[in-house]
């Protein structure tokens, strides 16, 4: 990287004037005084250390001074110092503000800042509504994933990853749901490397963070284009909102849309693409419990200001057909794994959607069949595309599964 040799440059310009005076600097030390240069322009400062290390998951920081690393064992840890001043942490995140695709405001008029970085980083940042700046940043590691390394590492289950596997091919709409950390956006990576690599993929964001556009990934798909939303400038113009988005992208022709979260009025038209747009399509939601994924829908189209009555909303929910998916996380392990999965359907004898409970959660909390509960129709779908139905009734349902 020409920045690298130009730093590198200067740091032996650096050394060799300290020599002059005197003072001998080790070789090592000129290396790492590079690095901490380059770091701090382009990286993350004394934070990229962490964030090049495999074992580190999130940091977060509370002013200047005190900073905390959660590692992917669950472990949590002191960090370093990341700025001498308040001021000089916040002149830091401005400048990092800059480095996101859209190139986005921190300030006074905007304290409130979300901005995906190079690397897999995502960046969240608090100020002047605090007493002092906070960060919080995550990073994406399983960025090129499967469905299979799910499994080898426990978040499915054999039989999980092949309905899943045999879903997506079949293009069933799926919606990904759970609390804050518990991988929902690694779940629909792996879940996209189903797809045919042929189709046309639209990503929508509000950050930056499924990354399949990435050059990196172009052995899986290339035809892929990835959009993300835009705040307004300091004048108020230019706003790009997500739910903008959804209608938008369907005139660039996709073959299947993904919503990296939906948190706004974005869920309503999301609804419709995967009704009559873009069979096969996903996208996240966070949910506290899987049983109130249904109030959710209700709450995140009211959003919209479509007039939408919960009556519209359920029969919306309904007629998308979505297999829901759950996730959760162990709090002392900080394993994730799939707990249940749920087919929705057009409402029926009431008003909301029907549901089928097709893995419901067993004694450790890990997803099994429930024993035959899903309809014909997508029973067919899934074994026309390679899905062995005895595998639903593999496992028993234990005591205690279910959705309450």
């Amino acid at each position: 990287m020409r920045a690298w040799h130009v730093i590198e440059s200067q740091a032996q310009v650096w050394a060799h004037e300290q020599m002059s005076a005197g003072r001998t600097v080790p070789v090592e030390a000129q290396r790492q005084v590079a690095r901490l240069v380059f770091d701090r322009r382009f990286g993350l400062g004394p934070l990229q250390p962490y964030v090049d290390s495999r074992d580190v998951e999130n940091i977060v920081v509370n002013g200047c001074r005190e900073t905390w690393v959660t590692y992917t064992s669950g472990v949590k840890e002191p960090g370093p110092a990341v700025a001498e001043t308040d001021e000089d942490l916040i002149e830091w995140v401005q400048l990092l503000a800059r480095r996101g695709n859209s190139g986005r405001e921190f300030s006074h008029a905007f304290p409130l800042l979300d901005v995906a970085l190079p690397g897999g980083v995502r960046l969240a940042v608090v100020g002047w509504v605090s007493r002092r700046p906070h960060l919080a940043i995550r990073v994406h590691r399983l960025v090129d994933t499967t469905l299979e390394e799910l499994t080898t590492n426990g978040t499915l289950s054999p039989t999980l990853q092949e309905f899943l596997s045999a879903a997506v091919r079949a293009r069933r709409n799926i919606i990904v749901c759970g609390e804050v950390n518990t991988g929902k956006t690694t779940l629909v990576r792996a879940l996209t490397g189903e797809i045919p690599a042929a189709e046309r993929v639209i990503t929508l964001e509000s950050d930056f963070e499924l990354f399949l556009d990435d050059p990196a990934l172009a052995h899986r798909r290339s035809d892929v284009v990835a959009l993300e939303a835009r705040q307004a400038n300091a004048e108020g113009a230019g706003q790009v909102r997500l739910q903008d988005l959804v209608p938008a992208c369907l005139r660039l022709n996709p073959d299947r849309v993904i919503v990296g979260e939906a948190r706004h009025g974005e869920l309503a038209p999301m609804l419709e693409v995967m009704y009559s747009g873009a069979r096969g399509s996903m996208c996240t939601l966070h949910v506290h419990r899987p049983e109130h994924v249904f109030n959710r829908v209700v709450q995140l189209g009211r959003r919209a200001d479509l007039g939408l009555s919960v009556e519209d909303l359920h029969l919306m929910f309904g007629l998308a057909e979505p297999l829901v998916v759950y996730l959760r996380r162990n709090s002392v392990s900080n394993d994730r794994f799939v707990s249940q999965v749920m087919e929705v359907g057009p409402p029926a004898d009431s008003s909301e959607p029907t549901r089928n409970q097709i893995f419901v959660s067993g004694e450790d909390g890990r997803a099994i069949p429930a024993g035959g509960h899903i309809s014909a129709a997508l029973l067919n779908d899934l074994t026309e595309h390679g899905f062995d139905p005895d595998l639903l009734a593999a496992e028993p349902v234990q005591a205690g599964g279910g959705w309450s």
